[in-house]
């Protein structure tokens, strides 16, 4: 089995988990996402910024930039991603577990059990939230500073969010992504509801963030910064997908 592909898998699929940390309901956002120049196995990949679009029902999610789009289906409990680049389409369960049985189909029992153990370690998630006095406006917001840290066994994220209450939203249908989420990763249902509980410190929506990541010895720097937000029906064919894609597994 290739280790790093699952690994990254496994990272990629923790990042759009914590991506509805903005998600509030039926509503249409436009972000600003930068990422700094880091090298990632021993390959450098360059600082590039994104426009990214998502889209958000009480079912479903469609997050969209330039390079891939991703829609996130909680009554299918999949998540699939279309690669502009590539023109692939993968799509992966959200209950990773079932992913992860077929993948390790070939171990001995024993391997899998050691496995298992290792995966349910690395993916066991704490979150520190701190409120602090801070304000200021951004963009035509009137913002809180909340400091975020997020500790696991593959590395820290920290984050300073500036979060606004002047956008109303639907909190208990964030809570219920969020939850319905992150409960499906291996190790997190243990302490789903002391991360939900921190969570919930951060008060309104996210305005701006800056990230700082320590994973696999190597710092990763990002920002998120909205620049719309509005509650508006989805069109019709938003979680629609692109067609003539080809279909590839996501562990290959």
């Amino acid at each position: 089995m290739r280790k790093t592909t699952f690994l990254l898998c496994i990272v990629s699929i923790l990042s759009l988990t914590l991506l509805f940390q903005n998600a509030y309901g039926a509503a249409y956002m436009k972000q600003k996402e930068h990422i700094d120049a880091v090298k990632i196995m021993g390959t450098m990949q360059p600082a590039h910024d994104l426009i990214v679009e998502s889209w958000i029902t009480p079912t479903k999610m469609a997050i969209m930039n330039e390079k891939q789009k991703t829609v996130i289906d909680l009554d299918k409990k999949t998540i699939t991603t279309a690669n502009h680049e590539e023109k692939t389409i993968v799509s992966m369960p959200m209950d990773f577990s079932k992913k992860m049985n077929k993948e390790i189909g070939e171990m001995s029992q024993e391997e899998k059990d050691s496995f298992e153990q290792v995966m349910n370690k690395m993916m066991q998630m704490n979150v520190k939230v701190e409120e602090t006095k801070e304000r200021k406006k951004i963009g035509k917001w009137n913002c809180r500073k909340y400091i975020q840290t997020i500790e696991m066994a593959m590395g820290t994220t920290n984050s300073e969010i500036w979060a606004t209450e002047e956008i109303k939203v639907d909190g208990e249908l964030y809570a219920k992504h969020s939850t319905g989420m992150m409960a499906q990763m291996p190790g997190m249902s243990q302490n789903i509801d002391a991360i939900m509980q921190e969570i919930k410190k951060i008060k309104g929506v996210h305005v701006y963030s800056e990230q700082t990541t320590v994973m696999m010895g190597q710092t990763m720097k990002s920002s998120v910064e909205l620049i719309e937000f509005k509650e508006v029906k989805a069109p019709s064919n938003i979680f629609d997908l692109p067609a003539g894609y080809k279909k590839v597994e996501a562990f290959q």
